[in-house]
């Protein structure tokens, strides 16, 4: 009762009493009851708060339905799971908005992500059951046998990092099936969909970052030199520009649907075998039509420290490239034809940078100490709203200064990062 108390004073705060109608919760039972080939009555449902997540580009919900089968005489109850925009957080709500973050993660829910998942049987993703301008309801992903870390801000161990890369593999396959199932480019049939809405000079989140990861690539022991001081002012910046191109869809390499977004807090593993099965993804608003590269990168430098991803990547890209191999075997689809293991391994060398410098933005937000920015989120929110997204340097640097755990991995990224650069620049010079 205080689960239903609780729902109904929230969507009363929102001004929203109906997030979800009785209409819809019918139209969705027969979706998911034609597919298991039964006739069954909706006779109860209600829409109960996601208590124990702290949405920051949504809210979220249960919508939790009751009916009666055909034949039967007990009820049969299913959880479904409802996303809307943040409606507690005006400030936000209105970025995504403008963003169109909802709607294009929507958009690929109802015309792209639904199509995909029918390739495999491996689970990468939910299913989708509704769309709406404001909200999408679909699969509960943990009722499908998948659990979330319980920490996400802990860096995850090989197995975890692999299981994660046999997901995105099933997914980055699933494709390549499309297109030649229907003979159509995923980046020409969503091109209005698949757009860039955070490596991007016009994005402030980004930006921003750059801006503190340059602030201490100066103050880095390592390069206190003066040649090497010039080096990261000077050229420093227009080097790191050239990634805005990076997670484009690439004229040299063959493109995937990619997730973008993969870190901790948007991976669920099997509850069971965990290690062995792919793992499944929610949170798909980053997506981008692009090289496997991207989303393989991403995943090796933002979930493990540096001097650890050095260690296993090399068994990690084998790992990853068997599984691609194998779900496109399963279509009847040669691998080698999309994509041979030295293009792969060729494109993890050309694009690493992206890998490297996202890493060290990402860190500003993911990897700082403890509650810090929970508790500016919560009682200095106009703070939190300049960190995010006008200007984070000068509490970088103090944090830096002040938290030995932060700087050696700010320190240790930032080494990552000026390899790959002053490598790169030097051979060119």
């Amino acid at each position: 009762m205080n689960d239903i108390q609780n729902n109904k004073e929230l969507i009363e705060r929102h001004n929203r009493h109906d997030l979800v109608t009785r209409e819809e919760c019918e139209q969705i039972l027969k979706k998911i009851l034609d597919e298991q080939g039964v006739v069954g009555e909706l006779k109860e449902y209600e829409i109960v708060p996601e208590l124990s997540t702290i949405g920051y580009l949504g809210e979220y919900f249960h919508l939790h339905l009751r009916y009666l089968k055909a034949g039967e005489t007990e009820l049969t109850r299913l959880r479904l799971f409802i996303k809307s925009k943040p409606y507690q957080n005006p400030d936000m709500s209105d970025f995504i908005e403008r963003s169109g973050m909802l709607k294009k993660e929507a958009t690929l829910y109802q015309k792209l992500l639904n199509e995909l998942r029918k390739l495999t049987p491996n689970i990468w993703c939910a299913q989708c059951y509704l769309v709406k301008p404001d909200l999408f309801v679909m699969q509960n992903i943990v009722d499908l046998g998948y659990e979330p870390l319980q920490d996400s801000s802990v860096f995850l161990n090989k197995q975890q990092i692999c299981s994660i890369l046999k997901g995105l593999a099933s997914m980055h396959a699933c494709s390549v099936g499309y297109e030649q199932i229907h003979n159509i480019k995923i980046g020409e049939q969503l091109k209005d969909v698949l757009y860039e809405v955070t490596v991007n000079p016009k994005v402030v989140w980004y930006t921003a970052g750059i801006k503190a990861t340059l602030a201490v690539a100066l103050k880095h022991p390592h390069y206190q030199s003066e040649p090497l001081q010039q080096f990261i002012k000077n050229n420093l910046p227009s080097i790191l520009d050239t990634v805005y191109d990076m997670v484009n869809p690439s004229s040299k390499y063959s493109n995937v649907f990619c997730h973008r977004d993969v870190w901790g807090g948007n991976v669920f593993f099997a509850k069971e075998r965990p290690y062995e099965k792919g793992a499944a993804f929610v949170d798909f608003q980053l997506c981008r039509y692009s090289p496997a590269a991207i989303d393989v990168l991403m995943t090796l430098y933002m979930n493990i420290k540096p001097s650890e991803r050095k260690q296993i990547e090399k068994e990690c890209h084998a790992i990853y490239y068997q599984q691609f191999c194998e779900e496109l075997s399963l279509m009847s689809l040669e691998p080698k034809e999309f994509m041979t293991f030295e293009a792969f391994e060729q494109s993890l060398k050309d694009l690493a940078l992206f890998g490297a410098l996202y890493n060290c933005i990402a860190a500003t937000i993911l990897r700082v100490p403890g509650d810090y920015l929970r508790d500016m989120k919560l009682n200095r929110p106009d703070d939190f709203h300049r960190y995010t997204n006008v200007d984070r340097t000068d509490e970088v640097l103090e944090l830096v200064k002040i938290d030995a755990d932060f700087r050696d991995y700010m320190l240790e990224c930032i080494d990552d990062m000026m390899e790959l650069v002053l490598k790169d620049y030097f051979y060119k010079e």
